[in-house]
């Protein structure tokens, strides 16, 4: 059954969320890049007390002021007596009783006495970031299905968090299929250079994936059914054998496993052969087209909405840009283009279901209508996954 491209990305999307992972506690220092299962929520507020903004003097009431030492940092305040001053770095904890900072530049100090340069004194709470004012106990720092980034670890870590609950990390299966490949050298003739059995591993790890296998297996059904039925796996992503040529053969191994197929074939091109399906153990099976540029189109429109689905994070999402350029629309479907983005909009570069050389320039995929667009018109696009 072939289905257009949003229904496609639709039924990827709800693969993935019905796989439902296990949730995982890791520390800090292991959460870069990983999904939340929870909220993080707020040990404490930020500041922890009233801290100060500049460098200077925590002053009580109205100057000139008598100078009674420095707020130590880490160590408590204290308190400040009416008339009295106390020197203070950014970020120090202001003594009870103080009324304002007094910047280092706006000071002077004579005899241990501090005087403002100018008329007056600083106006109440200046310089003075009130207790909670960034971040209040028991708010949300991070919410569910976050990606976690170290901006989100340097905000978990100064509220009091020192671990996070996150989604497991999908385990999957990669399946290259075809007698053709060959996996180190120049390819001779016949022959053709595997461009994807490190590539895909590599995207499907960078976009939240833990690769437990990698398969190379030849062009004959029953090794292919026997490799997409392994156990202990989230995913399997097989390329190549998705057509309907006389050695494509992941549809007749998908029935002997009597799987059943969700969609083969999507109407965008490059990537038309993509095929889902989902195992009699409710495992899904991705199948991807065999050329390589078209394989990663694939995996970019609907792998990683899959993926996405699955961690219960947000999926990469359509943008616009300007077309620098007329782009024609192709047959069969959406026309995927790859383009690089300049001043005056995007502009393709070079392109083809086997061209994966083009994607090397390029920042984004396009997606060209049944009509075209002009110059000057809109394009919807999405990064590529190394532009992310």
């Amino acid at each position: 059954m072939t289905v257009v491209l949003s229904e496609a990305w639709r039924m990827a999307r709800a693969a993935g969320a019905a796989m439902a992972l296990r949730v995982e506690t890791v520390g800090l220092a292991e959460a870069d890049g990983r999904v939340l299962a929870a909220d993080v929520v707020a040990a404490t507020r930020l500041p922890v007390t009233d801290a100060s903004a500049m460098d200077g003097w925590a002053v009580a009431g109205d100057g000139p002021w008598q100078v009674d030492g420095a707020v130590r940092m880490g160590a408590p305040p204290g308190s400040l007596a009416e008339g009295s001053a106390r020197v203070i770095t950014t970020g120090g904890a202001v003594p009870e009783g103080a009324t304002a900072v007094l910047r280092s530049e706006r000071g002077r100090v004579r005899d241990g006495v501090l005087t403002a340069d100018g008329p007056t004194s600083p106006a109440a709470g200046a310089d003075i970031r009130a207790a909670g004012d960034e971040v209040r106990s028991g708010s949300i720092v991070a919410p569910k299905g976050a990606r976690v980034t170290p901006a989100v670890i340097a905000a978990a870590a100064a509220t009091g968090a020192d671990a996070f609950e996150v989604v497991a990390r999908p385990r999957v299966a990669v399946v290259l299929v075809g007698d053709e490949f060959v996996v180190r050298g120049v390819p001779g003739p016949g022959q053709v250079r595997d461009a994807l059995g490190i590539a895909l591993p590599d995207l499907l790890r960078d976009n939240g994936a833990a690769v437990v296998s990698v398969d190379r297996v030849a062009d004959d059904l029953e090794a292919l059914r026997e490799a997409i039925s392994g156990g202990g796996v989230d995913l399997v992503v097989t390329a190549a054998a998705t057509g309907h040529g006389a050695c494509d053969h992941l549809a007749g191994a998908l029935d002997a496993a009597s799987a059943h197929v969700v969609f083969r074939g999507v109407g965008m091109r490059p990537g038309h052969p993509a095929l889902l399906a989902r195992r009699v153990d409710g495992v899904p099976v991705l199948g991807l087209p065999g050329n390589p540029f078209a394989a990663v189109v694939a995996l970019t429109v609907i792998g990683l909405p899959l993926l996405a689905g699955a961690l219960g994070a947000a999926p990469p999402r359509p943008r616009r840009r300007v077309a620098a350029e007329a782009f024609t629309a192709g047959t069969g479907g959406v026309r995927i283009v790859p383009v690089c983005e300049g001043d005056d909009g995007v502009r393709p570069v070079r392109q083809g279901p086997s061209v994966v050389s083009g994607a090397v320039a390029a920042d984004h995929l396009a997606f060209v209508p049944d009509h075209g667009v002009a110059a000057g018109g809109l394009l919807d696009v999405v990064d590529l996954p190394w532009r992310r």
